[in-house]
């Protein structure tokens, strides 16, 4: 049902007097209606059929608006703002090969990390002499899986004579999953300062939208005419990124970031426009903070068998990092974890009495303390990192 504060749904129990009331009118007040008797069966039949029917309508209605729409119907909505739901990337980058002159590295070869997630080559490599060769590869996994950090690729898959080392001098930023609805929904939010003229906002959502890999964005600006506490130049931003290539962070960050201002980071690229005129961009990259987890929890009688693994997925979720191939944002950057606000997330969970939870940054010395993230860094834990203990 329609009303002026929006849609309605009418259940069960509110048509359920009104087909009573309907009925009375057509076989007489003394009619008997009881759920015992074949009218009042179908009475409740009619009833339940017809809160069925509103709620499908409810679904209808709430596909009209991003906030509560779903699915294809959400991206049908965020589409008018010319915004698309991110897909599944897989990550690459380039590896350094050490060879024996003679060995080849063939189309597809592949090469690991030690915690298995795999890559295969893009492109053949014959060594002319003994040597350090470049090339590029590809995880074979859709997603941030395959975001490494440097020197992570290490193990040849199937050695062979002459192929010596495997490394990547560099981090791998571009793997990227799917977006979720609730993702999806705060980048439309996000995005709306794309086409105002606040530049900060309007880089920041540029970075966020049209950035494949990028997971956090945020731009501090100093618009006085001396260097500010943290070193920044007069009139100057600072994007800080966490995802992304290198080129494609920098060339969002100059389609919005007007003449005369500098794009101040440590991290720069080189952009030469169509004028010959070359521009320096840059910006700087989020480092992430490694935090392990020990959760205690006193375990009341409808606790199941696999609730160690929602206590898990609720801690990365609330932290950052990836579960079951899904990349969780978690309290973004430069943030503070706060220890009571795990330790609700995992209290949520039915069948948990008492929680206490325990961070460590080095996976030796665990406090049931928060942990402070500074700038530019974000927390990130995974599955690895975090014991479920029984809380005595």
């Amino acid at each position: 049902m329609l009303t002026k504060y929006g849609f309605k749904r009418l259940r069960t129990a509110d048509y359920l007097p009104i087909i009573e009331e309907q009925a009375r009118d057509l076989f007489g007040e003394d009619a008997d209606l009881s759920d015992l008797t074949p009218l009042g069966k179908f009475i409740f039949l009619q009833a339940q059929q017809r809160a069925e029917d509103n709620e499908e309508l409810e679904q209808v209605y709430n596909a009209r608006f991003v906030d509560t729409s779903e699915g294809a119907a959400l991206e049908a909505n965020v589409m008018r703002a010319l915004i698309t739901r991110k897909r599944w990337l897989k990550a690459s980058g380039g590896v350094i090969v050490n060879l024996d002159k003679g060995a080849k590295i063939n189309l597809d070869d592949l090469f690991r990390t030690k915690y298995n997630v795999y890559f295969k080559a893009l492109e053949a490599v014959d060594a002319v002499e003994d040597g350090n060769y470049r090339l590029n590869v590809e995880a074979l996994e859709y997603g941030a899986i395959g975001n490494v950090e440097p020197n992570d690729i290490s193990i040849i898959v199937n050695p062979q004579s002459g192929i010596n080392s495997v490394t990547n001098p560099d981090a791998f930023f571009n793997g990227q999953d799917e977006e979720t609805d609730a993702e999806l929904q705060d980048r439309y939010y996000d995005s709306l300062g794309k086409v105002g003229s606040r530049r900060v906002e309007s880089i920041e959502a540029n970075v966020l939208d049209d950035v494949n890999g990028v997971r956090s964005a945020i731009v501090i600006e100093n618009d006085t005419n001396d260097f500010d506490a943290e070193g920044r130049p007069p009139h100057s931003i600072e994007t800080v990124v966490l995802g992304g290539l290198d080129e494609d962070v920098a060339m969002a960050i100059f389609q919005k970031k007007g003449g005369g201002i500098r794009a101040y980071g440590q991290t720069i690229f080189t952009y030469k426009d169509n004028r010959g005129i070359i521009h320096e961009i840059g910006f700087t990259r989020a480092t992430t903070v490694s935090l392990f987890v020990k959760v205690y929890i006193e375990k009341g009688k409808q606790y199941p068998l696999n609730r160690d693994e929602l206590v898990i997925e609720q801690l990365i979720k609330y932290v950052d990092g990836t579960y079951n191939k899904t990349l969780y944002p978690g309290v973004g950057m430069s943030k503070d974890v706060i220890c009571t606000k795990a330790e609700a997330r995992v209290l949520s969970i039915d069948g948990i009495e008492d929680v206490r939870v325990e961070f460590s940054t080095d996976g030796i010395t665990y406090k049931p303390r928060n942990v402070a993230i500074a700038f530019p860094e974000v927390g990130e834990t995974d599955e690895s990192k975090i014991e479920v203990l029984n809380l005595v």
